[in-house]
């Protein structure tokens, strides 16, 4: 029965979350939806913000996790998920938007202001 199983490594900037054996995991990634379970192909992907769904080894409940973006391997019945950060409960993605929308203002402003000098110059 143990052949059934993949181990699931979910990583962090901090070290391991999660090590376990699980009958399946699922997961979105910028291709959608997946779901793996042992004896699945190879591949590697790029996780999206989103849940991850795990049905762990012994237990009928499922445990969610809420991630940020990442990227996600199979290999050999290991899913290695490495994730920017991690809970139990929704992340709230909305200030890290917008200190991605503020750097990208700040760096087109500095673009149209090395335009404006360039054209002052000649």
């Amino acid at each position: 029965m143990a052949n059934n199983k993949i181990e699931v490594i979910i990583t962090t900037p901090l070290g391991v979350y999660l090590d376990e054996k699980a009958d399946i995991c699922t997961f979105r990634t910028t291709e959608g939806q997946m779901g793996l379970m042992a004896a699945g192909p190879q591949f590697m992907a790029a996780l999206v913000p989103s849940e991850i769904h795990i049905n762990a080894q012994g237990s009928a409940d499922q445990k969610t996790f809420y991630i940020d973006k990442g990227l996600v391997q199979f290999k050999n019945n290991v899913l290695s998920l490495i994730v920017n950060s991690i809970d139990t409960k929704p992340i709230d993605l909305n200030p890290q938007l917008e200190k991605s929308n503020q750097n990208k203002y700040t760096i087109i402003e500095e673009i149209n202001l090395k335009k404006r000098l360039a054209e002052q110059n000649k």
